[in-house]
């Protein structure tokens, strides 16, 4: 592809003489081959601007930079907006290859890993090839394929799809992602709103800010596409008014209420009751809690969309094998259940908790779970209180440190905790914490992790473990019974 061809595409205005041709695009200087295109992006950690000599020393045919300036000794062209250009420009250069697939977008504070499984499952039960891309791994041409961001960044997200020959491409897209243009370029046939929580203020500053990136994605469906839309909660109710009343989007809702296109009623431990118009059916449900019926709702919709019929995507869910992380649930040798689960929002936390307090029933309940360094501080007092309020003892650890002085990181804990007829335990070390819990609780009891899921540790820690799950297995090998 011809330089001039690809700016005229992006509407970029240009005397330029040289017209090269263009072997790739990149916005990392590092990854620079002779003949790419690189765009120089400002962000919040580095600016790509300081990086331009070292793009043209790797054989950059060209730059596309924010700075109103000759920059560099080759070939240089000012534009506004190289977040959104980018992700348009490798749109474009590998011939949209969102083209060739059915395209769901999946947003929401919670649930998005839970219900683009379920509904791949459902995909690929009914004999329709389909594409994941996600927060613990992304799924192409039926190969796993290791995921280190929830949206990838707009390159690696382009040539995702051209590489995927799956029908369907199911996408968690993060507000983050949406926020930093990563999926410009792409057109979506359905999008699926599950929830907005108290999460990621310290990125997006207000919980109207991170409503108004939520619901951005649905300005990328197609003209008549479907928006799908979970009716509890204000934010929900809000995003679908909004489209009525401006959009000719096929709009279906889901919820408790007998207005909803699909409401669900009767949830009990492990099945619930979905009604459609005349139809009513028991759903098994493949995770535990409400919410999880409601992420399983919202599943079944997407699939009747594609042409799936309710009943058979209830009986396709039968086989569901579960989710890496989420609930993942191990017995030990004395009878105690352990859950492991990336819960790391106060909502997310109630909802589990609440599932694994009814698991429990009058057995003792501990939860486990710790804070990221340089993240959110004003959930922190919130979690606390809710763990406490559900939990018959809360173990309080350290998550990432992300940069953070562990000392520091304990302290801000320390600081957040409330005000509470029962304090909670803190222990610095995340796998001592996880060996405490599972020691301490009784005899078949309830210990739940939180935080991380199927994550791996970046820290080092006092037990040579990988993960929760891994701190888990471990103290169950090290804690066998001896015998006599």
């Amino acid at each position: 592809m011809k330089l001039k061809a690809l700016l005229s595409h992006l509407s970029i205005p240009t005397v330029i003489e040289d017209d090269p041709l263009i072997t790739g695009i990149t916005s990392h200087s590092k990854k620079v081959k002779p003949g790419n295109l690189f765009f120089a992006i400002s962000g919040v950690q580095a600016d790509g601007h300081q990086y331009i000599q070292e793009a043209f020393d790797n054989g950059a045919a060209a730059v596309i930079g924010e700075y109103d300036e000759n920059i560099g000794p080759g070939v240089y062209i000012y534009a506004e907006e190289t977040k959104r250009l980018l992700s348009l420009a490798a749109s474009f250069f590998y011939e949209e290859p969102y083209r060739k697939h059915k395209m769901t977008g999946i947003t929401g504070t919670n649930g998005k890993t839970t219900t683009s499984f379920l509904l791949q499952h459902i995909l690929h039960v009914h004999g329709m090839t389909s594409a994941l891309f996600g927060t613990v791994y992304h799924y192409i041409n039926s190969e796993i394929v290791k995921s280190s961001h929830t949206t990838p960044d707009p390159v690696t997200l382009q040539k995702m799809l051209l590489r995927s020959n799956d029908e369907v491409v199911v996408m968690e897209v993060s507000s983050h992602g949406i926020e930093q243009n990563r999926i410009d370029g792409i057109t979506y046939d359905q999008a699926i709103f599950l929830n907005l929580t108290h999460d990621h203020l310290d990125y997006h500053g207000t919980m109207e800010s991170y409503f108004l990136c939520k619901s951005k994605l649905f300005s990328y469906l197609k003209n008549k596409g479907t928006a799908i839309i979970c009716s509890e909660g204000e934010y929900g109710k809000r995003l679908r008014d909004d489209l009525r009343s401006k959009s000719d989007l096929q709009i279906w809702t889901y919820g408790k209420r007998k207005s909803d296109d699909f409401y669900i009623e009767d949830v009990g431990i492990d099945s619930f009751n979905l009604v459609h118009e005349t139809l009513q059916v028991t759903v098994s449900l493949p995770l535990p809690g409400e919410y999880n019926a409601l992420n399983t709702t919202a599943a079944i919709a997407a699939a009747l969309d594609y042409g799936i019929p309710i009943k058979n995507s209830v009986e396709y869910l039968k086989s569901f094998a579960g989710i890496p992380g989420r609930f993942e649930e191990i017995t030990l040798n004395n009878g105690t259940e352990v859950i492991v689960d990336y819960a790391h929002t106060p909502d997310g936390v109630s909802q589990v908790l609440e599932a694994a307090s009814k698991k429990a029933g009058v057995r003792p309940l501990y939860h486990v779970f710790g804070f990221r360094g340089n993240r959110d501080l004003t959930k922190r007092t919130e979690m606390i209180k809710i763990s406490l309020e559900y939990s018959t003892k809360t173990v309080l650890t350290v998550d990432d440190l992300n940069g953070l002085d562990r000392d520091q990181l304990l302290q801000e804990t320390k600081e957040a905790i409330p005000r509470s007829s029962h304090q909670p335990v803190i222990i610095e070390d995340r796998t001592d914490a996880i060996f405490f819990a599972l020691k301490e609780a009784p005899a078949n009891s309830v210990v739940i992790i939180t935080g991380k899921g199927p994550e791996k540790y970046k820290e080092t820690y006092n037990h040579p473990s990988t993960s929760d799950l891994d701190s888990v297995e471990l103290y169950q090998t090290l804690n066998k019974p001896t015998c006599i």
